[in-house]
């Protein structure tokens, strides 16, 4: 037990220290964002912060996002790895605070976090990286830093595996801010934790024409309100209520006139599903919809797929590991246990696909800031939270490589 102590203590103790670095970079990624495509900047800052630590750096391909490996002996270069995953791309959404780390890029902003999950990932390869040369770590590690862009349109993490950012790695942790949540408190789930999410496109081929004359026209927006009122009704009918699905259109394009009914119509939305035959019934209902609409509206109905990603199922056993940093970082009362799967989703999933890997919620709300709900122009942390995420992390990695524990999972 007392070998524990020293090494959480010696966390604490570089964490108070280095806290002011983690609180000025997350406000300067906050200032200065990118959206998902573009995280040339932001992957350049992480690439010289990161090598200032003395660590190797790999860029991945395009500019757009880093790998960092911290080896603390020779014996484990080909051993056992555990990564810490941040993402670090912003959405197009414009900063309404009136704070000085307000983003200075109108109409982008981190109001997902990714600021926060970035710095996080930063701050953990900090601590870690001070105690190994301290000679502080209680046995070797071999922890990587995984940067990736794009996680808001789901490509982020398939671009990094596609670099080789899982080459090596025999497990993943990560993180995600929450805002419903209060400093100081850790969500866990162990099982399914987000949705799958498949984004639905459908465009719409009709024959346009004068608005007074409809019966000589294929009215593509009269087929488009059809197809959404018959989905909705018929996925609450066919799916399994067992099997959660949502299913939402977010988006409709039509027509340019009053009086002129357009040749064409398109539409997107979003399914979210929580286990595979769900999504597979949900997805025939969809098609059989177009089918339908098709026959009865003369127009011409194509659906595909976009952007997906599969749902995020943690490991059982990593899960217990957060379990037990929580414990030595906070509090075991500081676990918060989460009921019910998100119906939101996570591109971490794709890392799942290869490697066994879990994930928790942040809390990051605070008596003055950081209650303002995620994907809104308010958005803002409680920044005590980096620190917690920080020290959490870094022992997160320590306890995987405990040798009297030897946490592996699979």
């Amino acid at each position: 037990m007392r070998h524990e102590q020293d090494w959480i203590t010696r966390i604490r103790e570089h964490a108070a220290q280095l806290n002011s670095g983690w609180v000025a970079m997350r406000r300067h990624l906050h200032q200065n964002p990118e959206l998902s495509n573009h995280e040339f900047q932001t992957t350049e800052y992480l690439v010289k912060a990161l090598g200032s630590l003395g660590l190797p750096v790999h860029l991945s391909g395009e500019g757009r996002g880093l790998t960092a490996d911290l080896v603390s002996a020779t014996e484990l270069a080909s051993g056992p790895c555990i990564a810490i995953r941040g993402d670090i791309d912003a959405l197009p959404i414009h900063d309404s605070k009136t704070v000085v780390y307000r983003s200075r890029c109108d109409g982008v902003m981190h109001a997902c976090g990714h600021d926060v999950h970035a710095t996080i990932v930063f701050g953990a390869m900090q601590v870690l990286s001070v105690m190994n040369a301290a000679g502080e770590l209680p046995w070797p590690v071999f922890v990587r830093a995984i940067l990736q862009p794009s996680e808001e349109i789901a490509i982020g993490a398939q671009h990094m595996i596609h670099h080789h950012a899982l080459q090596g790695v025999d497990a993943i942790l990560a993180l995600h801010v929450d805002p419903t949540r209060l400093v100081g408190c850790i969500g866990l789930r162990k099982g399914t934790l987000a949705a799958a999410c498949d984004t639905i496109h459908l465009q719409i081929l009709g024959k346009g024409g004068h608005g007074a004359r409809p019966q000589k026209t294929n009215d593509p927006i009269d087929a488009a309100t059809h197809w959404v009122q018959s989905a909705f009704r018929r996925i609450a009918r066919t799916a399994n209520p067992h099997g959660t699905v949502v299913f939402s259109v977010g988006q409709i394009d039509a027509g340019h006139s009053a009086n002129v009914i357009p040749d064409n119509a398109t539409l997107s939305g979003s399914l979210r599903s929580l286990d595979q035959e769900s999504r597979r019934v949900a997805l025939e209902t969809l098609e059989d919809v177009c089918e339908a609409v098709q026959r009865e509206s003369g127009c011409e109905l194509e659906m595909r797929l976009g952007a997906s990603a599969p749902a995020v199922v943690n490991d059982a056993k990593l899960v217990d590991l957060m379990i037990e940093s929580v414990g030595q970082t906070l509090t075991a009362g500081a676990i918060e246990w989460i009921e019910q799967p998100s119906m939101g989703s996570e591109d971490f999933s794709y890392y799942l696909e290869h490697v066994p890997g879990a994930m928790l919620r942040l809390g990051v709300s605070g008596e003055q800031v950081g209650n303002a709900p995620l994907h809104t122009a308010t958005f803002d942390i409680d920044e005590r939270a980096l620190a917690i995420g920080c020290q959490l992390f870094a022992a997160m990695v320590i306890n995987y490589f405990d040798p009297a524990k030897q946490v592996r999972v699979g």
